[in-house]
């Protein structure tokens, strides 16, 4: 059985129960470096509106930039057959308190880690990208909390 995945822009396929996504070597990067581009084109975008406290229009679009650069993580993890199951970070080196600030480090990992991916250098690609995910990672769960104190408090 074969349906579309619609995230992934790949099919899934169905085998002996088992859900897998079906990407040829060309097609994996090919997609990769088409969601590090719009990953870095949606932070570039939230840099230029940003002023003060991020509407939801624009959180959306870092919440979207974020999963883009986690697929692409994921995507470069399996091809390096590269798993760190149980790996914590701590967010606190991440955590800006100004979310320009926090945008402009995660584009600049982002870019760097897209240079090294589209020159085939995986290992420090990941690791540029995982930085770049981490600061993202970080202004979200800021946002995220601060948002749930408010709806407690009222």
């Amino acid at each position: 059985m074969v349906i579309n995945n619609p995230i992934a822009k790949t099919p899934l396929v169905a085998s002996s129960g088992i859900w897998r996504v079906e990407v040829s070597d060309g097609e994996w990067r090919e997609e990769t470096a088409s969601d590090l581009a719009e990953a870095g084109q949606r932070i570039e975008d939230a840099l230029k509106t940003l002023s003060g406290e991020p509407k939801k229009a624009e959180l959306l679009s870092i919440w979207l930039a974020y999963v883009k650069v986690e697929k692409s993580v994921a995507f470069i993890k399996f091809d390096l057959d590269e798993e760190n199951p149980g790996r914590f970070i701590k967010l606190k080196p991440y955590d800006v308190p100004d979310e320009r600030q926090a945008l402009r480090f995660a584009l600049k990992n982002l870019n760097k880690g897209s240079d090294d991916f589209r020159l085939g250098d995986f290992r420090q690609a990941i690791k540029e990208l995982r930085e770049s995910r981490n600061y993202l990672r970080a202004l979200l769960r800021k946002k995220r909390l601060a948002r749930a104190r408010r709806a407690r408090g009222a």
